[in-house]
């Protein structure tokens, strides 16, 4: 009977001993869980959330916080800036598309006449011109214009890439990037990309290019005697049409 008692006792501490506890504890784990329940639930997006939005503002640029931000407050954020950098990767595309230099007027014609494109081809790679033809005539007014500043070089010794630059305020580099004179506010000119510049240099006749380049030179009769040189090499290099035997540039 005593051994049955103390088990009967110790039962009944047993219990009320649950019974304390359970009346501190299950509250506290009740109340907690409860809250901690839709804290947890609010505390991950909270949690995302701020870390999320400090990545928010950071997150733009990742692709998958944006994706669980999506349809929350801060996804917009993420996607009005991520909307924006896509506009600007779109416009930077656009400025660095490379230029079709056989497609200009000048390139076209030069493509038609292929006999002219090859001497003209030759000759600047003789004055130490390291591009193409087609580059070498982007930028000038007219097949005649380009024609005669080849020869202005060949027969005065003015590099072409200066005497085009006086002419036409452009180069196009190694690259195959185009760059422009830009005047700068002390005087100076200085290539840049087109994009870039604040005040276009100005540029000058083939005559008025001998005289910067070369002023001892007779600039006029240089010039006169160089654009006549071009058009008799157009005409003579132009294939005649079909029908009345005409030849056009």
């Amino acid at each position: 009977m005593g051994l049955l008692a103390v088990p009967a006792i110790a039962g009944q501490r047993g219990n009320s001993g649950n019974h304390g506890p359970s009346t501190h504890p299950t509250p506290t784990h009740s109340n907690g869980p409860a809250n901690a329940g839709p804290k947890t639930t609010k505390g991950p997006n909270a949690g995302p959330s701020t870390k999320g939005g400090g990545s928010g503002s950071h997150g733009p640029v990742s692709t998958d916080t944006s994706a669980k931000n999506t349809g929350r407050g801060s996804p917009h954020k993420s996607g009005t800036t991520t909307t924006t950098s896509t506009t600007t990767t779109t416009n930077t595309s656009a400025t660095a598309t490379s230029i079709n230099f056989a497609a200009t007027p000048v390139g076209a014609k030069l493509t038609k006449n292929t006999a002219l494109q090859s001497k003209l081809s030759t000759r600047l790679t003789a004055l130490g011109y390291t591009g193409t033809v087609f580059e070498g005539a982007y930028g000038f007014k007219n097949l005649g214009q380009f024609v005669a500043a080849t020869n202005v070089s060949q027969n005065l010794g003015i590099p072409f890439e200066q005497l085009k630059l006086q002419m036409t305020g452009l180069t196009v580099d190694a690259t195959g990037k185009v760059m422009k004179a830009n005047l700068n506010p002390d005087g100076s000119v200085t290539l840049v990309d087109p994009a870039n510049v604040t005040k276009a240099a100005p540029t000058k006749s083939l005559g008025q290019s001998i005289q910067t380049l070369k002023p001892t030179a007779d600039a006029t009769t240089a010039a006169t005697t160089a654009t006549s040189a071009a058009e008799t090499e157009i005409e003579h290099t132009t294939t005649p049409t079909s029908k009345g035997g005409k030849k056009k540039s």
